[in-house]
């Protein structure tokens, strides 16, 4: 029986982009689909775009916001509690994917352990022409297997690969159950930067499996106004690595509560290491501040022992 999938685009001011990823979607091979179009109180002509959709049969729900939500994550899960799909496919609408993205990731969903698919990406410019890809985002974790299509348990996967880095670096080339989704209660809109990187996480800690495919898929736009474009110009290294830092201490707390001691010590000495790095971008004084209130609020809470407490705490009053 053929899997029933719900694809969820959020749109917020993406007129130049909203219809190629539309037409990308809609001349998918596989055909048993909804359409869900979301539209975030759009400033552009976007609504009037979408517009032309509206009536299309493959468009189950058009929403318009009267006030911007703030969150692109909040559009995700207003995108899922409409969904009658048992797979989610959340097909951000700056990017467009190769006609076969869905027949060939779906697919892999015959296997009941999977809970999340999803393939390699090209990096693609403003103007839709390919100018690489996201290989580098795994060459220096493991160059030889992100080069061929695996499936593997989703623990592993986070301890290998997803606990060290964002591995997953653009929603639009996963596809995911939402029974798995709902069972994590959605994705946080409380985290504003890595929320996608969070939901990965939650995901794939419930013992589920993954599948990957090399074959490039999916298209990510790069461009001015995108979200990791955006970081990379307008963003201070320290404004990054702080998203990275509430996101890993929320992460530990996941961790614990699922009883990972292994991964757990990882992603803490991935938290010490960006939060004394962080220090070093601040001035004299700013960092004495920040050294204090690591100690005051945060330094207990790491569960060091003495040893490892003092050896830190060292490093960060040399810095200064």
């Amino acid at each position: 029986m053929l899997k029933f999938i719900s694809v969820i685009v959020p749109n917020y001011n993406h007129c130049n982009y909203i219809e190629d990823r539309i037409q990308s979607i809609l001349s998918q091979t596989y055909t048993n689909f909804e359409l869900i179009l979301l539209d975030d109180c759009s400033t552009d002509n976007s609504v009037e775009i979408l517009n032309k959709y509206r009536l299309h049969p493959k468009v189950s729900h058009f929403i318009v916001n009267k006030e911007n939500s703030g969150s692109n994550y909040k559009q995700w899960n207003k995108g899922v509690n409409l969904a009658q799909g048992d797979l989610i496919w959340i097909a951000e609408s700056d990017d467009t994917c190769d006609s076969h993205f869905l027949e060939k990731l779906v697919q892999r969903f015959t296997d009941k352990n999977v809970v999340l698919a999803y393939s390699q990406s090209n990096r693609m410019d403003y103007k839709g022409e390919i100018i690489g890809d996201w290989h580098f985002q795994t060459d220096m974790l493991d160059k030889p297997l992100f080069d061929t299509e695996f499936k593997i348990n989703g623990r592993d996967f986070i301890e290998k690969f997803l606990i060290h880095k964002n591995v997953i670096p653009n929603a639009s080339a996963v596809v995911f159950r939402k029974s798995a989704f709902e069972l994590v209660k959605g994705s946080r809109e409380d985290i504003k930067y890595c929320a996608d990187w969070f939901l990965w996480l939650q995901i794939l800690i419930t013992n589920g499996s993954l599948f990957y495919t090399n074959q490039k898929l999916n298209n990510f736009r790069f461009h001015e106004k995108s979200v990791i474009a955006t970081s990379e110009t307008t963003s201070s290294v320290p404004f990054i690595r702080r998203y990275d830092i509430i996101l890993r201490k929320e992460l530990n707390k996941l961790l614990k509560e699922f009883n990972l001691i292994n991964v757990y010590q990882i992603n803490l000495n991935h938290l010490k290491k960006e939060i004394l790095e962080e220090t070093l971008f601040l001035s004299k004084k700013k960092r004495t501040k920040a050294i204090l209130g690591l100690m005051e609020f945060n330094f207990f809470l790491f569960k060091f022992n003495f040893r490892q407490k003092l050896s830190f705490l060292k490093q960060l009053l040399f810095s200064i």
